[in-house]
């Protein structure tokens, strides 16, 4: 990632760090801070230096506590809402519903390139 996509997180995650200190209604050190979500001191100090980022599930953390504006910021695609509403039901399931909802998700995505094709086909016919 680029220097500007590293200054533009840690200028969030101050933002992010000041706005959490006014709920807590005192100042908080980046000490309680870092313990709040998770992480040392000095690794939230090298991000709020623009130093590092977060990697993939510091990401995805950071995104619970504080949103998906994260994902913005620092240049990723936002995840899919119906793919995590999966994710969370997954391990849930039985081997049989897991299998299912596997076999369902391929009908479809082939059904959808064949019926793209279909329509592809017809344009192309009609326009000729």
């Amino acid at each position: 990632m680029t220097t500007n996509v590293k200054q533009a997180f840690a200028n969030w995650l101050e933002q992010v760090f000041l706005k959490w200190q006014a709920e807590k209604g005192k100042r908080a050190s980046l000490l309680e801070f870092a313990e709040y979500i998770g992480y040392s001191r000095p690794l939230i100090s090298m991000w709020l230096g623009g130093q590092r980022l977060p990697a993939e599930d510091g990401i995805k953390r950071l995104a619970d506590l504080f949103g998906l504006e994260i994902y913005d910021v620092i240049q990723l695609p936002r995840p899919n809402p119906y793919l995590q509403r999966i994710n969370q039901v997954f391990g849930n399931l039985s081997p049989e519903h897991q299998q299912k909802l596997a076999e369902d998700a391929e009908y479809y995505e082939v059904n959808s390139h064949e019926r793209i094709s279909k329509i592809s086909k017809r344009r192309k016919t009609t326009s000729n």
